[in-house]
């Protein structure tokens, strides 16, 4: 199958839940609110050391009574998320290698399940905490065209929909979609917020070998109406040990680079206070060809999407470029998930109501920073 480019658009310490008789009633109306939270000094090192009188939270502007404060070091569950889209075998070995490398962070209580995508979504495991069964799934991978991004995400949320404790998604991929029918950025976004998982990305870059590609078809078919087909695989990068692409008057960046042009701030997909909002980007200083402006609307979107969907969760992007930094970027992940405080309490009100609701968590003690979601919403009753 050929894309043509224009188209291509550790243990509990505390959780106990400060019960008394007088709460019940309420709380059987109430819904409980969990935030998964990330300490850190002005060095980024992780302070474990807090307790829950440490922290004070807010919900639409209203204070919120903690009634669960998990400490650091719970097991976690995890959803890892694969794209093998487009690669090469050299390419797709990287990307095992990579995902065996994160299994290898998980520790006694951790659970994880793998899914892959390209132009299907194959769930490869249940959540298991047997290394061996993760090592043989992910080994077992093939590659395919397309990028079914956006439904990979919804089915890895659904996974977590009912399971307890520390929730994650963690992604590898270039952040590209082509095509996804049955779900959409903003829908797994939304989806992401009623769930509750921290959602992180290991991102690799993709835009400058699938551009140069593009290029050398431009050169090599220059009468060509449709000259822009991505329809070959996608090569190993150079970093990784591959074949240096660049065709000939397509001089070689000095490195990868994700974006076009500068922003002051990320774009977003949507933003829960203007409906119907879409991503925004400045304009380049030069009109840009064919290629770059179909380039520039892929990964603006990919970029807002990442970008949105990590924000929204309390998760971070990784960008990555070479092996050494996606073996990085998967340890410093497990590490987070293992440093992270779990806040809970219950919201009383109609909650679904599909809306969003703004959450505000700060810190007694200062000179540390707190990442966190910055709201939630319900899905409306029947769309469960």
């Amino acid at each position: 199958m050929s894309v043509t480019l224009a188209q291509a658009v550790g243990n509990t310490s505390s959780q106990d839940s400060q019960k008394s008789k007088g709460d019940e009633p309420i709380r059987l109306k109430a819904s409980l609110v969990q935030v998964p939270a990330i300490v850190t000094d002005r060095s980024g090192k992780f302070v474990t050391d807090l307790s829950r009188s440490d922290f004070s939270i807010s919900e639409d502007g209203k204070r919120q009574d903690i009634s669960i404060f998990a400490t650091v070091k719970q097991p976690f569950s995890a959803v890892l998320v694969l794209d093998t889209s487009n690669s090469t075998e050299d390419r797709l070995k990287v990307i095992q290698n990579a995902a065996v490398s994160f299994t290898a962070q998980l520790r006694p209580g951790d659970r994880m399940m793998v899914i892959s995508f390209d132009n299907e979504v194959r769930q490869l495991t249940d959540f298991t905490d047997d290394r061996a069964e993760l090592e043989r799934a992910i080994r077992g991978t093939e590659s395919g065209f397309g990028k079914l991004l956006y439904e990979a995400m919804a089915r890895a949320l659904e996974t977590l929909k009912d399971v307890e404790g520390r929730r994650a998604v963690i992604l590898f991929s270039d952040g590209v979609d082509m095509r996804s029918i049955e779900a959409t950025a903003e829908g797994t976004t939304r989806q992401a917020e009623e769930i509750g998982a921290v959602i992180y990305v290991a991102r690799f870059e993709t835009r400058w070998w699938i551009e140069a590609e593009a290029r050398r078809q431009e050169i090599e078919h220059p009468k060509s109406k449709t000259p822009f087909k991505v329809d070959g695989r996608i090569p190993l990068p150079p970093d990784y040990g591959g074949p240096d692409p660049t065709p000939t008057g397509f001089p070689k960046p000095n490195a990868p680079k994700i974006e076009i042009g500068e922003r002051p701030l990320p774009p977003v997909v949507y933003d829960p206070d203007r409906p119907g909002s879409r991503p925004q980007r400045l304009p380049d200083a030069e009109p840009a060809d064919q290629i770059t402006a179909t380039l520039n609307k892929l990964y603006g979107e990919a970029d807002s999407y990442l970008q949105t969907i990590t924000a929204r969760t309390g998760g971070r992007v990784y960008l990555t470029t070479t092996f050494d930094d996606t073996r990085a970027a998967f340890a410093a992940i497990a590490d987070e998930l293992r440093n992270q405080y779990l806040i809970g309490y219950y919201s009383t009100g109609n909650r679904s109501d599909g809306k969003y609701h703004k959450i505000r968590l700060d810190l007694a003690r200062k000179g540390l920073q707190v990442r966190a979601r910055p709201g939630y919403r319900v899905a409306p009753e029947g769309a469960r």
